[in-house]
Order: C-alpha cells, then sequence, then structure tokens
C-alpha cells in the first residue's frame, strides 16, 4: 500500500512496531485475544459480549476485518490507520484506530499519553488551526474547553 498524504512514512513505521507489539503470538496477525488483552493492560475493561453477541474485541476486528477470517493481518491495520487518518466523514469505525493511535503516541509505553503526545495527536486528528485554538484556550483557561472549541464540536 502507497502512503498516502495524511500519514507519513515513519508514522507508519512507528505503526509497525504498535502491530508488532500487539501480536504477542508472533503468528503476523491480530486476533481478539491480543487485543482484549492489551486493552485489559491499559487498564480498561471491555464488554465480554456486545449487542452483537461477540466480545468487544471481537466486534474491534469485525469492525475492519476485510476478508472475515477473524483476524487482522498487517495489510488491514495500515488499511485502516490510513482509512481513518484520511476520514473527513466520521463514517470509518475508529475502535480499533483509537487504541492503535493511542499505543502509537504512547512513546514511552506508560499507558499514559503526556500533554505532548496528547497535543501531537490532536494536530494529526483536526489540524493545526484547531490545535492552535486549543493551545489559546488552554492558556487562558487552564484545561478546560470551552464548548465552542472546534474539537468540541467535531
Amino acid at each position: 500500500m502507497a502512503v498516502k498524504e495524511f500519514v507519513e512514512k515513519a508514522e507508519i513505521e512507528r505503526l509497525r512496531k504498535v502491530f508488532d507489539d500487539l501480536d504477542t503470538k508472533k503468528d503476523g496477525k491480530l486476533d481478539a485475544e491480543e487485543i482484549k488483552q492489551r486493552l485489559e493492560d491499559l487498564g480498561y475493561k471491555s464488554q465480554k459480549v456486545t449487542d452483537y453477541g461477540n466480545s468487544e474485541a471481537e466486534d474491534m476486528i469485525w469492525e475492519v476485518d476485510d476478508d472475515c477470517d477473524g483476524k487482522l493481518s498487517w495489510e488491514d491495520v495500515e488499511s485502516l490507520f490510513v482509512r481513518c487518518r484520511q476520514d473527513k466523514t466520521g463514517f470509518e469505525p475508529k475502535r480499533l484506530f483509537n487504541l492503535l493511535e493511542f499505543m502509537l503516541h504512547d512513546k514511552d509505553s506508560s499507558g499514559k499519553v503526556d500533554m505532548d503526545e496528547c497535543m501531537e495527536i490532536l494536530f494529526h486528528r483536526f489540524g493545526k488551526e484547531a490545535l492552535e485554538q486549543v493551545r489559546l484556550d488552554i492558556s487562558r483557561e487552564g484545561c478546560a474547553f470551552r464548548h465552542d472549541t472546534p474539537l468540541v464540536n467535531r
């Protein structure tokens, strides 16, 4: 897959490292068990059964599993990431993307994203102008977001 305009080559390389870290079975595929374990490691208690009768991790895979094998290859994950990064409609499934992006920006693998890492996420998701508005709001009002902040209204 060619790297698209919204995703830098270095970011794809870091995403590959995230994929490899998630792939604890080292079989080149992500399954629900691996995703569920990472969510638990991060302190998130996923739903055992969703409205669709699957675990939440199974649903996250199902949303983006193009070949319906119940697992995600590197190509599936890369495609998901690029599609979500370019999505202007809000219709792309974001649950797995959110986990991947969190892990991508949690550079020290602490399970937390610091202010600099957070600002990088906001820049990638909403652009320079919206990020600058947030930065100004924070410097004026602390960490509380105003209701008319571009990020809040998206």
